[in-house]
């Protein structure tokens, strides 16, 4: 049988361990039960802020920025998320100054690897020597291999493309409507509007006339799930994990309609070299199973 203990104060009543533990489990829980709505996949998510300092790329997964090639550190800006310690405990940490590290080769940004952030916990004390109830925690900014990015107690910041040069942000984030890299989604999604109304009829869908003889038709339903797509974005913010759902919902209506437009939406996320989360667009459809 499942028993939560929750702290209730009765006058008279004994200030128990349990007692103390109960009032400390509290922010835990509500963590933990956030985290199992907004990123059921993950240990950690970045609230705000925690970005590389850098160029926005062209091309890429949403949020991929280029840094300074010139310096011999990465530089991270400030910001909140929150955090899972090799305990399971999870932190609501905020980081109120720009964090840097040394990158881990002389070539600089050109490495293979992943950005990370993992929260360092030791035990408080007071005066140097008395061990105090409670915790002191702080992060770490580093770097790991891409197969490594993923443990639980680690929140990836960023994860290089192709030759390191660019690096690829958009892993476990919430961004508002405003951010930068949504508005340049935005924009790409202009571009491949402006695909659908020029195509010409072609395609598996057209040859099989799946949706009627009137390309329009076909060209309509495009634009309109592009429209539905924007909206969705511009309506709220968004984690990661539902940019990635719409985007493939967007592919997989693209794909149905104008294929030369599902195919540039691929292109615009890295095509091959699509990274983290966003690999994961259009793969029902490109395995054969759509």
């Amino acid at each position: 049988m499942s028993q939560l203990n929750v702290f209730r104060p009765i006058e008279g009543a004994v200030l128990d361990l349990e007692s103390l533990q109960a009032v400390s489990n509290i922010t835990d829980s509500f963590l933990d039960a956030y985290l199992a709505v907004a990123w059921p996949q993950g240990n950690s998510l970045v609230l705000d802020g925690l970005e590389i300092r850098g160029d926005h790329a062209q091309a890429g997964p949403p949020g991929t920025v280029r840094p300074d090639s010139k310096s011999d550190r990465v530089v991270v800006t400030p910001g909140t998320a929150i955090l899972t310690g090799r305990n399971g405990r999870r932190y609501l940490f905020k980081v109120e100054e720009e964090l840097s590290a040394p990158w881990p080769t002389q070539a600089g940004s050109a490495v293979q690897g992943a950005l990370v952030l993992m929260p360092k916990i030791a035990a408080a004390t007071s005066g140097g020597s008395v061990r105090v109830a409670r915790e002191s925690v702080s992060a770490v900014l580093g770097f790991v291999k891409h197969d490594q990015m993923e443990a639980p107690f680690l929140l990836p910041l960023a994860s290089s493309i192709g030759n390191g040069r660019d690096w690829a942000s958009d892993h476990r984030r919430i961004w508002q409507p405003e951010h930068a890299a949504v508005r340049a989604l935005i924009k790409r999604f202009e571009s491949l509007e402006r695909t659908v109304w020029r195509a010409e009829p072609e395609g598996s869908v057209w040859d099989r006339q799946v949706l009627g003889r009137n390309w329009v038709r076909y060209q309509t339903v495009a634009a309109s799930s592009l429209q539905a797509a924007k909206m969705a974005l511009l309506g709220r913010a968004t984690t990661t994990l539902e940019r990635v759902r719409i985007l493939n919902a967007l592919f997989e209506s693209l794909h149905a309609s104008v294929e030369r437009a599902a195919t540039d939406l691929l292109q615009m996320l890295g095509g091959g070299e699509a990274v983290g989360p966003y690999r994961k667009v259009g793969e029902r459809i490109l395995r054969g199973n759509g």
